[in-house]
């Protein structure tokens, strides 16, 4: 053994020789599996990827070292928009843009994009020691898997569990898409809420209505105030003259109405707010001849729509104010309710303003036609295998977050208006009848068509649709393979909290609808990894640290630029490059794979937030030395017993001592408390073999037990620290732990 500890050559080695390799044990009746949650490629893995990994990788291999044969299914997402925006971001720089390219093109530049990030990908996991089956490896953009997707949805939709609607949605402007409630962030600042008049008609009167956006007020489409306020009881069933549009809006009472806010009197605006839109569908509000009617007939609801899909005001607004970004509407808005002497006041209001998560970009409640999946069913019975405990969460208390949102869950929007993806199919005739089949073939057949032309839809599926797919398709479904009938449903799910709705909810509602089994037994909720100070870590902030720059180490020089290079802000790589050298003035140290896996297993408590600091992780690397050092030593000693055989008090202590602290160690592992396991692991090496046990054999020269004790702490070991375990017990003992 070499006098010093280099872990970044012993690592290589054992890496290479753990992805060339297939961990099975066939023979066993005993299944342990679990699905990666698959990257997304658009770059790098990052620091949460590597410490869920990290877990993942720990039970498979003490799984497979239990004697169970453990599967653990690697593969990637496609991640349509968020791939989708990193290409175009890319092109930007050269002044092109995927309408330039066409649609074709375009997905052969994303397809170059997958290829090089996907690579980037794959020599992380290996580098990291993943012990997974690489002739396995499925991309939800590959053939299967889009035999999958497909097979799904044409099953939902001739089951009537898909269809298609006009309906509100968060559009994001930037990206000109829908996206999910999920996708959504609230940013809460200081803003203005203005009173504007709306004079009542035949009257010289006039109602005042507080809003937060005048820019909206050419769909407005009823005033409502409360029946219970005496103010405004009298004006039920008149009407007001809208401005600028002189379109009558009739006065509607409903108790949904805050007399308490603003001025009690709430514009309606169907078309441009959710909450709107639910009145406007109870009283099917519609306009005829410049006036809004009231219906009770549900379908004769219409409302009216005066943004295209960028933002910008449409036919639907009155000039001076066509043509205009929204945020322009508002400020001439202003303007002219000034001049019309309708502006009564504007006050400071906090706000809480809609952004796109990937864009950053207001987001725009909008008209538009999507595809839905009925999910009150699907939700029921994933509830039910909840309840029943059949599937379970740890630590318990997301189960009360998990039923929070299924409880209340609403049809999912899945269609995107994107090319990356899963093409919808879904065909039109001229008249705009929809037929949908597996294919253009299938459908003409199915639907019994003659020859008309057919153009498939342009929209593709959300990528949680696909990957709500994952745990069954990523196994080879709708075939029956091998690795179906053996490794599903899954034995456990590592995932962080943050896609318990994204993701985990949607597996168990898809698994249970297309295989009518659960898709995983435990799922294993992590939290968050934030930085030292406790913030998120993201490039736009800079904190960002590439788990591979712990193992290997990286100069100061070379960390400024990783974190400054993709930046466009003005003025943002400044700050960036300020941080970074008043955080790292040295730059990075290498600290090795093994040192950062336990580090993370000593942060893997169940909290929401994991603040990492490289305090612990320079400890756990001076753990690994203490290892190394120690075996050093013993291996300075005749080999001695082949198996540990005590003969005197401190060998039956140590054999006490570590089968008490093995006991401690499996309770935890099987609780998922891999932070007290770990912690029992660093406690019982050190202050027990270590600074008790080998120095007793020392005085007694009693050293027939080092080696063999050291082999059974070596295989505990293992699972926490796979390459320094292996390569000791390799030189000592002349084979692999796993083989």
């Amino acid at each position: 053994m070499d006098k010093t500890y280099y872990p970044t050559e012993i690592e290589e080695k054992w890496a290479k020789i753990w992805s060339e390799r297939k961990v099975e044990n066939k023979d066993s009746k005993d299944s342990f599996s679990q699905v990666i949650p698959p990257p997304n490629v658009t770059g790098t893995l990052h620091m949460g990827h590597s410490f869920q990994y990290a877990i993942m990788d720990f039970y498979t291999r003490y799984n497979h070292m239990s004697g169970k044969d453990a599967h653990w299914q690697v593969g990637s997402d496609h991640a349509g928009i968020a791939t989708q925006m990193v290409v175009e971001n890319n092109l930007a720089k050269k002044e092109i843009t995927r309408n330039d390219l066409g649609r074709e093109k375009f997905l052969e530049e994303v397809w170059s994009w997958k290829n090089y990030s996907e690579e980037k990908i794959k020599s992380q996991i290996k580098r990291l020691g993943s012990t997974v089956d690489w002739d396995k490896y499925r991309f939800t953009l590959d053939d299967g898997f889009n035999e999958a997707v497909i097979k799904a949805f044409v099953e939902l939709h001739r089951k009537n569990k898909i269809y298609r609607g006009y309906r509100l949605v968060n559009w994001d402007p930037a990206l000109k898409t829908a996206v999910s409630d999920l996708e959504v962030v609230r940013q809460e600042k200081d803003g203005l809420l203005w009173h504007i008049k709306y004079p009542i008609q035949d009257s010289n009167e006039y109602v005042t209505v507080a809003t937060t956006r005048p820019e909206t007020m050419f769909g407005d489409m009823a005033i409502a105030v409360n029946p219970k306020d005496e103010r405004y009881k009298s004006l039920i069933g008149k009407n007001v003259i809208l401005p600028f549009v002189a379109r009558k809006l009739p006065i509607i009472g409903d108790e949904y109405v805050d007399m308490e806010f603003g001025t009690g009197c709430l514009k309606i605006t169907p078309g441009h707010d959710f909450n709107d839109y639910e009145i406007g569908k109870k009283y099917a509000l519609y306009e005829a001849d410049g006036e809004v009617k009231t219906s009770n007939i549900a379908s004769d609801f219409k409302p009216i729509n005066i943004f295209n899909d960028d933002a910008w005001s449409n036919d639907n607004v009155p000039e001076p104010f066509k043509n205009l970004d929204r945020f322009k509407v508002r400020k001439l808005v202003i303007e002219k309710l000034n001049e019309l002497e309708l502006l009564e006041k504007e006050e400071k209001h906090h706000i809480s303003v809609p952004r796109g998560e990937r864009s950053n970009v207001v987001i725009e409640p909008k008209l538009s036609h999507q595809w839905y999946v009925k999910t009150s069913e699907m939700a029921a019975k994933a509830n039910d295998a909840v309840n029943k405990g059949e599937i379970k969460f740890h630590p318990e208390n997301w189960i009360k977050t998990y039923f929070n949102w299924m409880d209340n869950i609403e049809d999912w929007c899945i269609s995107r208006q994107i090319w990356w993806g899963h093409r919808i199919p879904a065909w039109y005739d001229k008249e705009g009848n929809v037929y949908v089949g597996y294919d253009e073939i299938e459908t003409r057949d199915h639907y019994k068509l003659d020859n008309r032309k057919l153009s498939q839809d342009n929209d593709v599926l959300d990528t949680w649709f696909s990957s709500s797919l994952w745990p069954f398709a990523s196994m080879g479904w709708p075939n029956d393979t091998e690795d179906y009938s053996k490794h599903f449903p899954t034995s456990l799910l590592v995932t962080g909290f943050d896609i318990i709705f994204f993701w985990v909810a949607r597996m168990m509602m898809m698994s249970l609808e297309f295989t009518n089994q659960i898709p995983f037994k435990d799922v294993y909720v992590t939290g968050l990894i934030r930085d030292e100070n406790g913030q998120k870590m993201s490039k736009s902030k800079g904190n960002v640290i590439d788990p591979l720059d712990l193992v290997y180490g990286i100069s100061l020089d070379d960390l400024v630029e990783k974190r400054t290079s993709n930046l466009m802000q003005e003025g943002k790589a400044e700050k960036i490059e300020k941080k970074t050298r008043n955080q790292f003035p040295n730059g990075i140290e290498s600290y090795g794979t093994d040192a950062l896996r336990m580090t993370f297993y000593s942060l893997a408590t169940h909290t929401k937030d994991i603040s990492f600091e490289l305090g612990r992780l320079k400890g756990y690397r001076n753990f690994c030395t203490k290892i190394w050092n120690a075996a050093r030593f013993i291996n300075g000693y005749p080999s001695g017993n082949q198996v540990f055989t005590p003969s005197n008090d401190i060998d039956n202590w140590i054999e006490e001592e570590f089968n008490k602290s093995s006991k401690k160690i499996k309770k935890n592992i099987q609780e998922y408390r891999l932070d007290f396991a770990v912690n029992e692991v660093y406690e019982f090496f050190w202050s027990k073999f270590c600074d008790i046990y080998i120095e007793e054999c020392k005085k007694t020269s009693n050293t027939n037990n080092l080696r063999p004790m050291l082999q059974k702490i070596l295989v505990m070991m293992h699972p926490f620290a796979p390459f320094i375990t292996e390569e000791i017990h390799t030189l000592l003992f002349n084979k692999q732990i796993i083989e």
